[in-house]
């Protein structure tokens, strides 16, 4: 399910790999989390909404995601809406 999401990303189809990501977050895949976080980033297939993502790149990062822990790191010191988190 979670490889399916990926190559639905990979094709830009994220409407539909958001549908799967968000089935698979509720189970608590961190993977999926990441990459929830990603979209809300960019905006791809979702409303872009920095704080959404950095909300989900904490969950993916508490479930061990070195990718959210990146990306996390890598804003941290750009984004005024990681102070209020």
């Amino acid at each position: 399910m979670l490889q399916k999401a990926i190559d639905l990303f990979e094709k830009e189809e994220f409407e539909e790999a958001y549908k799967i990501f968000k089935e698979l977050a509720k189970e608590g895949n961190a993977e999926a989390m990441y990459y929830i976080g990603m979209l809300y980033y960019e905006g791809w297939g979702v409303e872009k909404n920095e704080e959404e993502a950095i909300k989900w790149w904490k969950r993916a990062n508490r479930r061990g995601s070195l990718d959210a822990k990146y990306m996390l790191q890598t804003i941290c010191a750009t984004s005024s809406v990681f102070a209020r988190e």
